[in-house]
Formats: C-alpha cells, structure tokens, sequence
C-alpha cells in the first residue's frame, strides 16, 4: 500500500472546481493507475494554507496529470510505502487521528418504493455526527472518548455526477484521539475507509503520532504532512 500527496494550486479556476464537485477528483485519481480499476481511497487536506490531496492506493500511481491540471508548475508528488506503518501498530496504542467522512441514517419514513432498504438521510447537527462516529468506532476496531475528539468542519457539497444524476451528501472532517482496540479490524478500516461515499473523498482515516506516546518514535511524520506513514 502507499500513501501520496499532492499540492493543489487553489488559485487555478480548474482547481476551484474540482474542489466543489468531487466527481472530477475522482476521476483524477482513477487514471492515476494502470491496470483493473480499483476504488482508491483519498481525501482533501490543508496544513496550514496549502491544499493537498490525498490518496491512498495499493499500487503507485503516476501523478503528472493531476499536478499539471490542478497543481503548481514544476511541482512534484510525494508518495511513501504504507505497509511498514501497518506493521507497527498494535492494540492498545494511542494514536491523534483525522477523519473526512459522510455521517449518514437510515429511514423507511416517506418511503414509497418497495425496496428493503431506508432512504438514506445525512446528520446535520455535531452531536448527531459525533454520536455516528461513537458507534462505528466499535465495529472498526478503535476506541473513542466523546470529550477526546470534535467535527472541526462539515460542509454540504452539490454536484452532478452525470448529466442525469446529482449527487448532495455531507462531509465532515473529525480530529481527535483514537485507542486502537482490535488491531486487524482497525488495519481494515484503515485500507477500506469508514462510511459511504468513498469515491467522493470520504473514509480515508489517517493518524499521527502523539509525541512521548506509543514507542517514542516520529511515525506521524507531521513535517512532511503525510500522517500515518512511518517516518524516514
């Protein structure tokens, strides 16, 4: 696996749009890779005031095209090998983490098909995103104090996924402290993401090291800005 990130120019018009309809982003990160398609997982990030995409894939991808549509001019991607990271986490670590994700319900009210299943509806409220994410900790292999983390941001994006299709959904971005609690069930989450609408910049759940905490070592790698990969 490999993680890889990409400065984004926000001051290009081309940049701005794909920022606010995240179908063209998706596409991006598709024809970054040869071969069978696979849904890769990535993200949006900023530190401090640059804009970066984030992607993680299980093979290397060549970046060019998005550098020379959304990046800046002679800019290069950077793109570090995940697994020794993975190899080293361990029940019972504590970790900082980031989550970008689409916190959603279920519901058979004012439904009229015959399906089986609800129709989806977003949280909208802090305590209804926090709560989501309380739960799905559980089953993803990773524990959550409710006063250890916060939704730093949360947005609406609207945008059309064909000509026929539009797409609305919620992301919100949660920031606080993990401790992992099922190793390999929190591996998983880590590689398959967290939540629906992967394809649209949710799921990817990255981490960082809390200095003096875990095995006393930099794995956060915070000076580069590629959380949650071992540092050189």
């Amino acid at each position: 696996m490999y993680l890889s990130r990409i400065a984004l120019n926000t001051k290009r018009r081309e940049t701005m749009r794909a920022l606010s309809s995240p179908q063209i982003l998706h596409g991006a990160v598709e024809r970054s890779f040869d071969g069978d398609r696979q849904r890769n997982l990535w993200r949006i990030d900023w530190l401090n005031d640059t804009c970066y995409l984030l992607i993680l894939s299980a093979k290397q991808g060549n970046f060019t095209h998005i550098v020379d549509q959304f990046g800046y001019m002679d800019s290069e991607w950077q793109t570090k090998n995940y697994d020794p990271f993975l190899l080293r986490l361990k029940t019972g670590q504590i970790w900082q983490f980031r989550l970008s994700a689409n916190p959603t319900h279920s519901s058979f009210e004012g439904k009229s098909d015959k399906s089986e299943r609800g129709k989806v509806f977003a949280h909208v409220t802090q305590d209804q995103q926090k709560q989501w994410l309380l739960r799905r900790s559980q089953t993803c292999g990773f524990l959550l104090d409710e006063n250890g983390f916060d939704v730093t941001h949360s947005q609406w994006l609207n945008f059309s996924k064909n000509k026929k299709d539009k797409i609305t959904l919620r992301m919100v971005t949660f920031e606080g402290i993990l401790t992992i609690s099922n190793v390999e069930c929190f591996k998983q989450s880590l590689l398959s993401g967290i939540g629906r609408e992967k394809a649209y910049g949710c799921g990817l759940l990255t981490l960082a090291h809390i200095r003096g905490v875990n095995d006393g070592k930099d794995i956060g790698n915070k000076k580069t800005g590629i959380a949650g990969t071992a540092a050189d």
